[in-house]
């Protein structure tokens, strides 16, 4: 039996399950009588009525075994249908005493709801929703399952649905109101949007919808364009490099092994590859191991497998990654899932080591992409798992190996996904539906303008492109020529900045026209293309205008639109610009040429913290309001074309990814560049896909909560955009790990949980279970702080608060009204206060570069000894560890007396250790300390 049948079948016969029985989950443990009277007890005393809360509907009850605590989620019911995302939740400990309880029922449901009775047929609704969406009409659709329609109903993919289509009658909130709808959900063919649509019941109107697919605003590309300009410290006044030629494997391989980027690296340009192990049936986290022909038969081995073909893929219990680079969108997904030939084959060894060459084009590296897209999901799945994301929770796999959740969903990665480029994302249906990873290529450009005269200015640099007239690319021999000021002769800067017809046109016929932005008095005139039009027009065959701004380092991107512009235009850096203009006094000519050079494209695959992002989309949407309202609790959801939920997924993914790839011996003040890698940047520069690198350092990302609210100089709200939305909430969970790290030192064990890094990931993951469905930022801070409380006895609530504080996440800070509010932002107030009890703590190293100041190791470089000290105290000896940068330890521990360490320190003899960058870590017990040293001889 082929995989796609199998996998497909039983994920249509589990959806229908899941909706023609919401309380399915539920059956397996059933809800405590006294959570349910408690739970109706403290909502009437919040304001609802006994009508309100009288027949809740239970959608899960899970017993989390690490901290004792079962969850059971509700939804509201009037009139026996459900409204949608009106939930609440009750929690209790292992006594069955209820710890506390949230709800986010609707007032008054029962007069605010219309008839049950719909106009429109469930069929009717399903044309209508695919009209309301702008797909076909489906075709021959009909009914698969005998169901009432308020439990739900599925017909037939009826031509426009990669699966069948569940249809159920609910309630919907729309502007404060109810109306009757009927929610239907439609995976695209494309596989660009899988949708939970509601339509009006009695008119078929489209009311909201939520997208099961989290994707990347427009593309990580074209939003970098705005990025590029406040990544202040990225390509400032470096010559332009190109791509590096190779990056060469290590050559070591073995049986049951795969060769990838391991973690904690983040992409090729951190470390050569290496051989890892596949995980074995039986691990602590996979237990029945990573690769499928590993299973023991008589599990899923019998029908998830291809052992009958003698191929041994890379497909698991918990992923299977497959070559998607099919350019036809239409049923493209399905048809390679179901071909044994997208999958490389490790062969009955199971040694899955393939070549990979960045210069030799993505299609010769597709083996060891799709290779390490399947290990990176592996260990992502099995490091959240350590840290509370399990069966429980809806996590993803084939088969489970408790009664807890459905299983029946591996993650479907398709690496080289040919539905699109720059970009990546995640789908995630409810639990018991297969997930699917697209992961694209990326363009490889190198954009440098070449000035050769005057002397003083010679160099390449990096420039912007222009939205409009002639692409530079498409130019064989580049922008090329001689370089001349224009003088308008009525602006200031003498003239430069192009408001209207040129006074030495004769100069600028057939040369650059170099342009300086802004500086026109009437605004319509500050427009890039006018600027551009008004060179143009004096016969200058290309222009360079540079920021206005002196000190900005980012190469200039030129936006808008306009037909007329015929002649190319290029974007330079303020620095930059402001050098040139004043090396072109005396009428003296610049020369130069602009080019932009096409390499082999940069692969997702290979972009760890990417993959770790995609991957954490389906962690915060199961884990949100329960796994079986996946994706509607934690992502957008439009009203009539607008958003009216506060996103905060995105922020989760980007603090995964950076939580996955942390080395031993990193710094939180240091800069992160998410996805410089495909961006062809550098981890200490960047630039990375995000408007500034994250840092627990505030002069190199200042974001507070306020920022959401704050307009730019042209009236535009740049942190209202979901992943710049995620940037603060990212940076405030990167600033509350690194705290905890210096509070609990770094382990290097990611399953582990001591350290810091650990402790922090943990709290993340059990606020996510017991916060409220569509938090805002100032829910998500609470549900950290009950989480703490929960499972730490509030030991880190001071901590908590501060961090949040300087964010403005503050005691005194106002969320809004993040449901019903248009716009959704409106009534955001940031704060910088913390609550009357709490304690101001002094945070620890926000703006140093030496992670443990009080840690001495010495000389360094080192050459065949290392002396090792410290003043910190201990109530034990102290133990020092010499690690690699992936944490791998390479002098084994020596346990030294406090007194010895405070005076003399430890004297290590390093004359084996080849030469390199390692990491000192002292244990004691006040934390851990390390420092990083270099090896040299």
């Amino acid at each position: 039996m082929s995989l796609s049948s199998t996998l497909l079948g039983c994920r249509t016969l589990a959806l229908a399950a899941a909706l023609a029985a919401p309380g399915w989950a539920a059956a397996q443990q059933l809800a405590p009588s006294p959570a349910l009277s408690a739970f109706a007890a403290r909502a009437k005393a919040q304001g609802l009525s006994a009508a309100d809360v009288a027949s809740p509907l239970v959608t899960s009850t899970t017993f989390d075994a690490s901290t004792g605590i079962t969850h059971t989620y509700l939804q509201q019911r009037v009139n026996g249908l459900v409204v949608f995302n009106a939930t609440g939740a009750v929690h209790t400990n292992k006594d069955g005493k209820v710890l506390f309880a949230i709800q986010d029922f609707v007032p008054d449901a029962a007069k605010l709801a219309p008839s049950p009775t719909p106009t429109l047929t469930p069929e009717q609704a399903v044309t209508a929703a695919a009209v309301g969406l702008g797909l076909p009409r489906p075709v021959g659709l009909h009914l698969l399952n005998d169901a009432r329609v308020a439990d739900g109903l599925v017909y037939n993919n009826g031509g426009i649905s990669e699966t069948d289509i569940p249809v159920r009658l609910l309630y919907a909130r729309v502007n404060g109101k109810l109306v009757l709808a009927w929610n239907v959900t439609i995976a695209q063919l494309d596989q660009q949007h899988y949708w939970n649509a509601r339509v009006d019941a009695q008119t078929g109107r489209l009311v909201d919808k939520n997208d099961y697919t989290v994707s990347e605003q427009a593309t990580f590309g074209q939003y970098t364009q705005r990025a590029q300009h406040q990544q202040q410290q990225a390509l400032a006044f470096s010559h332009v490099e190109a791509p590096a030629a190779t990056f060469e494997p290590t050559g070591t391989t073995a049986a049951n092994s795969l060769t990838v980027f391991p973690f904690p690296f983040e992409n090729p340009k951190e470390g050569a590859r290496q051989a890892v192990p596949l995980a074995a049936v039986g691990s602590a986290y996979s237990p029945y191991g990573w690769q499928v022909s590993q299973a023991p038969t008589g599990t899923f081995a019998d029908t998830y497998s291809y052992l009958s073909t003698n191929k041994y893929l890379t497909r698991g219990n918990n992923v299977a990654a497959y070559d998607d680079n099919s350019s036809t969108a239409s049923g493209a997904n399905a048809a390679n899932f179901n071909s044994i030939t997208t999958s490389p084959d490790g062969g009955s060894t199971l040694n899955f080591d393939f070549p990979f060459d960045q210069t030799a084009g993505a299609r010769n590296n597709l083996s060891a992409a799709t290779t390490n897209l399947f290990y990176v999901n592996n260990m992502v799945h099995d490091v959240m798992q350590a840290h509370g994301f399990d069966e429980a929770s809806g996590n993803f796999q084939y088969k489970n190996a408790t009664t807890n959740g459905k299983g029946l969903d591996p993650v479907r990665a398709e690496a080289q996904d040919g539905a699109g480029r720059n970009n990546a994302n995640f789908s995630t249906p409810i639990d018991g539906n297969m997930p699917t990873m697209q992961m694209y290529l990326w363009d490889n450009v190198s954009s440098a303008l070449t000035i050769t005269a005057p002397s003083t200015v010679a160099g390449s640099y990096a420039f912007g492109t222009a939205s409009f007239g002639p692409s530079i690319s498409t130019l064989p021999n580049g922008l090329c020529g001689n370089i001349v000021p224009v003088n308008d002769g009525v602006s200031a800067d003498d003239g430069i900045h192009s408001c209207a017809a040129p006074t030495n046109a004769a100069a600028l016929a057939g040369n650059i026209a170099l342009i300086m932005r802004g500086g026109c008095t009437a605004p319509a005139t500050n427009n890039f293309s006018d600027k551009v039009k008004f060179a143009q027009a004096a016969g200058a065959i290309g222009a360079i205008i540079y920021d206005s701004d002196p000190t900005s380092t980012a190469p200039l991107g030129l936006g808008g639109t306009d037909a007329t512009v015929t002649i190319p235009a290029i974007g330079i850096s303020g620095v930059l610009g402001t050098r040139l203009k004043a090396a072109l006094t005396g009428g003296t000519v610049g020369v130069g040429c602009a080019k932009v050079t096409t390499f082999a494209d940069w692969d997702g695959s290979f972009d760890n913290g990417i993959i770790a992002h995609e991957y954490g989309h389906g962690i915060s949407n199961r884990l949100t309001g329960t796994p079986y309202n996946s994706a509607s609790c934690a992502t957008q959801t439009y009203n009539n074309g607008d958003s009216y939920t506060q996103v905060m997924g995105e922020g989760w993914s980007d603090f995964f990814a950076l939580w996955m790839t942390t080395k031993p011996g990193d710094d939180g003040s240091t800069m992160r560049y998410l996805g410089y890698y495909v961006k062809g940047g550098t981890n200490s520069a960047g630039p990375g896909i995000r408007t500034k690198p994250y840092s627990t350092n505030f002069t190199r990302n200042n974001l507070t909560y306020g920022a959401i609210v704050t307009p730019t100089a042209t009236g535009t709200f740049t942190y209202q955009e979901s992943h710049s939305l995620g940037e603060i909430w990212a940076e405030t969970l990167w600033d509350l790990n690194w705290q905890f790290i210096y509070k609990y030192g770094y382990n290097n064990d990611l399953y582990g949980s001591t350290g810091g890094n650990n402790k922090a990931l943990r709290l993340v993951l059990d606020a996510c279970k017991i916060q409220a469905c569509n938090p805002g930022f100032l829910q998500g801070r609470d549900a950290i702080l009950r989480a703490d409380s929960l499972t730490n006895r509030g030991a880190n609530s001071d901590l908590i608060w501060n961090v949040f504080a300087r964010r403005g996440m503050g005691y005194s800070a106002k969320a809004g009204d993040r449901l019903n509010g248009l716009p959704i932002f409106t009534g955001i107030a940031e704060a910088f206060d913390l609550p009357p009890r709490a304690n101001v703590v002094v945070l620890a190293n926000q703006n140093s570069t030496v992670v443990s100041s009080a840690l001495e190791a010495f000389p360094n470089p080192a050459q065949d000894l290392l002396t090792v000290r410290t003043q910190v105290s201990s109530a034990t000896p102290m133990q020092v560890t010499v690690v690699d940068l992936l944490g791998k330890t390479v002098l084994a521990p020596t346990v030294v007396p406090v007194a010895q360490m405070q005076q003399r320190g430890v004297e290590l003899n390093t004359s084996r250790l080849a030469p390199g960058i390692y990491v000192v870590r002292v244990s004691t017990t006040s934390g851990i300390y390390t420092t990083k040293v270099t090896i040299q001889h």
